[in-house]
């Protein structure tokens, strides 16, 4: 592959540094640096740079079936740098970005009508790909992905979520796109008013970090009493108490859902309590979290995630660090003698990307903030 000297220059720190990167790579990253600065991707940055003296993954075939938005090209031009036959499948159901499909040919990147090629490396996503047959074995992205793969288990397999990396995405991430696509909605007025987050578990601290920083009144709502766990000025509802959860309700400016699971305020949400009110209606879950009595037409987004409404669903700060960590799962793969089974990516491998997160990125002052409530203080 041909490579040239590009230099690539960590503006947040002013250091400059000449690198040879492959021409595809080389591209990718100046594209990127017109939309975002270098400390917003300081962790692929590096793994880019780093990859290209080395060229670890020289010749082998690696599928990246993440969801393609902008920020998923830093991710592909790491891979590039190291060296690898990078595919990127076009028949997948999760969300995409058209434009930045078409853009693929441009810099020299191959997709993938059916994923049918003998590949060596696979980087899946909510297991869609955990029937082929890899030489070397899988990453998988996501929790959800896992479940697919325990009835598979006929290669090794990475999974990304079993790291503290990943509550950077799932939590800071997900909690400030929510008022990103709020804001693209034109409720962006958000100090004083009350919010009340169904779930508190990753997502759901997320939602209420930015919410107080914001300046709206928290309540948080579960099936399980999370009141000694909540900030001082956060008030906890059971959702199992029927009447105190729908008198939350009716008090607040926006609902949002964050538990993950299919109708999860079915016969705890009473329709009339929103069908007739300006009560904003989200969800950040996959699934619908609201059940089949409220229509999708009273929900943001038609009960799709709110934040999926986004050009970039979750912002490149915040996930950069999450894509670096699965791409650096595919080394982690040419170890020989793996066990078939689902793994945690190595420890080693998960700290060092986090010192170059809390080092050079924009986000180091909100992850050191939660960083003990979302469980990177240790990491």
């Amino acid at each position: 592959m041909k490579t040239s000297t590009f230099r690539l220059a960590i503006r947040a720190k002013g250091i400059r540094l000449e690198v040879s990167m492959n021409k595809q790579a080389e591209k990718i990253i100046r594209y990127l640096q017109r939309f975002y600065k270098d400390e917003e991707w300081p962790t692929l940055l590096a793994q880019a740079r780093e990859w290209a003296e080395t060229e670890p993954l020289g010749g082998l075939k690696v599928l990246d079936g993440t969801p393609l938005f902008r920020n998923t090209l830093g991710k592909y031009a790491a891979l590039l740098a190291a060296g690898a036959r990078l595919y990127v499948p076009t028949n997948t159901p999760l969300p995409r970005d058209p434009a930045i499909l078409e853009l693929l040919p441009e810099f020299g990147i191959r997709t993938a009508l059916k994923a049918d090629n003998p590949f060596d490396i696979v980087l899946d996503c909510a297991g869609q790909f955990c029937r082929l047959h890899p030489t070397l074995g899988f990453a998988e992205l996501t929790r959800s992905g896992v479940e697919r793969y325990e009835h598979t288990l006929h290669h090794p397999i990475f999974v990304a979520d079993d790291s503290c990396i990943k509550r950077i995405e799932t939590t800071l991430g997900t909690g400030e796109s929510l008022f990103r696509a709020l804001t693209r909605l034109g409720y962006g007025d958000f100090a004083g008013r009350r919010i009340t987050v169904v779930g508190y578990g990753k997502v759901g601290r997320g939602v209420v970090h930015y919410a107080r920083k914001f300046g709206m009144r928290t309540i948080v709502a579960d099936v399980e009493d999370k009141a000694a766990e909540l900030p001082n000025d956060t008030t906890f509802v059971n959702v199992q108490d029927i009447e105190a959860f729908n008198e939350a309700v009716r008090s607040s400016w926006c609902l949002v859902t964050c538990t993950g699971r299919v109708s999860a305020l079915k016969h705890r949400l009473r329709p009339e309590t929103v069908l007739e009110s300006p009560v904003l209606l989200a969800n950040l879950g996959v699934e619908d979290e609201f059940g089949p009595a409220i229509p999708p037409s009273r929900v943001l987004n038609h009960k799709h995630a709110v934040n999926f409404m986004l050009e970039e669903p979750t912002g490149m700060r915040f996930i950069e660090t999450t894509m670096a960590l699965h791409n650096a799962c595919a080394l982690e793969l040419l170890t020989q003698d793996l066990p078939h089974k689902c793994m945690p990516p190595g420890e080693d491998v998960q700290r060092r990307l986090l010192n170059i997160t809390l080092r050079d990125g924009l986000i180091a002052e909100d992850v050191r903030g939660l960083g003990r409530e979302i469980g990177l203080v240790g990491c």
